[in-house]
């Protein structure tokens, strides 16, 4: 069987080695505008479904479902990283696609350093994923 890889949607301009860790709460550059999640979020009143986490970031073994967080940034980056430290698995409770709440992750790779959605993108991640 192959290993797993993870991949991380996030802020942009990381390289190899760089480390990925929990965003201070004031940190906005990630929220989309016209996102009610991310409209919620930046008014301080996270929707009562929204469980993500200040204290941990996410990957997950879709490439696809990392794509859209890195387009939830202006030219955000799409990578190959490992996890570090305890696993817990957010699937079916905050995320549609397998994924992973960790304290923090290492780049191994930049897969994409811009990822810029386009309407039929953000489109096509509706239907696949739901309400995102």
């Amino acid at each position: 069987m192959p290993d797993l890889r993870y991949w991380h949607g996030g802020a942009p301009g990381l390289t190899p080695g760089d480390l990925i860790e929990p965003r201070p709460g004031d940190d906005r550059r990630h929220l989309v505008d016209g996102c009610p999640r991310c409209e919620a979020r930046k008014a301080g009143q996270p929707l009562a479904d929204d469980h993500a986490r200040a204290d941990r970031i996410y990957v997950t073994t879709d490439r696809d479902y990392a794509r859209v967080y890195a387009a939830g940034y202006p030219r955000g980056g799409l990578y190959v990283v490992e996890p570090l430290g305890e696993l817990e698995e957010t699937t079916g409770v905050d995320d549609p696609a397998p994924s992973w709440a960790v304290t923090s992750a290492r780049v191994v790779a930049v897969y994409d350093p811009v990822v810029v959605a386009t309407r039929k993108d953000w489109r096509r991640w509706m239907r696949r994923y739901g309400g995102i």
